[in-house]
């Protein structure tokens, strides 16, 4: 009788592990998907701030890419922090781990 006690309570830890890890693998996931809906929305803002010709729009042009930039920055760093990632992003042909350049 302990030893079904033991191995129920065995199979519900495990089971709870397994909702845990996959909830983790997640968030990651969906991380992941922020960071590089980040990194295209940067990449799209500075392709419309080497395309517009009229001044009235550089201004807002500048603002896009710098928000954009910023945003695809600051999720690398909260990237970082949460140890979400610890691979080498290229960002513009250059080496960039997690926001700092190397």
């Amino acid at each position: 009788m302990f030893a079904e006690k033991k191995d129920l309570i065995n199979n519900l830890l495990n089971q709870l592990l397994k909702v845990e890890d996959y909830q983790k693998k997640r968030a990651e996931e969906r991380y992941w998907r922020l960071v590089e809906e980040a990194k295209r929305d940067w990449q799209e803002a500075r392709v419309y701030f080497n395309s517009v010709t009229d001044p009235e729009l550089v201004d807002h042009a500048i603002y896009a890419l710098s928000a954009a930039e910023k945003r695809y920055v600051y999720l690398l760093k909260k990237a970082r922090e949460e140890r979400c990632f610890q691979e080498k992003f290229l960002v513009e042909g250059k080496g960039f781990f997690l926001g700092e350049e190397v």
